[in-house]
């Protein structure tokens, strides 16, 4: 579906459909289907999926046109990913639960996730009616951060509801070492602070990187307690159990 789009914006762009067929890694053939809506047409009925391929065809349309090669895997993953989350999203806000609430929390998570969905179609809307760049990308980061919200928050919805919220399994120690050693390094090379640009929006985006290695250090270690407090849980029960 996401290729289909893809290949009408090409084509309205002024790529011959050889030319978009190569920039999505596809046969002439599969342009052509798409084109006709033979192939691809079953889309999900949101309006944020125009607004979430949108920067994905003017991405691949630069890129072309700059002899940089076609359209990546993990591009269409992402947007994938993120088409899928709006759909799944949207269904799990607005449906009607077929028994009532047991709490509170469920009640606050879906009109939470709610606006979340709400805040991502905003984000990215603007950011296509947007024509500086850094703006753009300012825009659809503070989008993807809305729909990521939006995902963990249907997720936690769905495992309330099927009581597996208490369920969970930590990583090994030494994975968590190592990722707070790679945070550690990330963090001190703060790019708010080493790069001067002149762009203000640009200063923003460097900000918002240097938050979030911040971010990510902080809740590494918190994982790395979490894992300390789970073995030595495991030790006692352990213990009780040869006792």
């Amino acid at each position: 579906m996401i290729r289909a789009r893809l290949a009408e914006r090409l084509i309205k762009e002024g790529l011959r459909p050889k030319e978009a067929a190569s920039a999505l890694n596809v046969t002439q053939a599969a342009v052509t289907q798409y084109i006709k809506r033979k192939r691809g047409g079953n889309a999900p009925a949101l309006a944020s999926i125009d607004h979430l391929i949108d920067p994905l065809a003017e991405k691949l349309v630069r890129r072309w046109r700059s002899g940089l090669g076609g359209i990546e895997t993990t591009e269409l993953v992402e947007t994938a990913r993120q088409v899928m989350v709006m759909s799944r999203g949207t269904s799990v806000a607005q449906a009607p639960p077929d028994r009532p609430e047991r709490d509170e929390a469920l009640r606050i998570l879906r009109e939470r996730l709610q606006l979340e969905l709400t805040a991502a179609e905003k984000y990215l809307e603007l950011s296509n009616k947007t024509a500086d760049d850094y703006s753009k990308m300012l825009l659809r980061m503070i989008a993807a951060d809305s729909i990521r919200h939006g995902d963990v928050v249907s997720q936690v919805i769905s495992w309330l509801e099927a009581g597996r919220e208490a369920e969970f399994e930590m990583p090994g120690r030494a994975i968590l070492e190592s990722l707070v050693a790679l945070e550690d390094s990330a963090h001190e090379a703060s790019l708010a602070d080493s790069i001067r640009v002149g762009h203000p929006i640009a200063r923003l985006l460097f900000q918002w990187i240097d938050a979030d290695e911040a971010k990510h250090e902080k809740i590494v270690s918190k994982m790395l307690k979490l894992e300390a407090k789970s073995r030595t849980r495991h030790r006692r029960a352990h213990r009780r159990a040869s006792e």
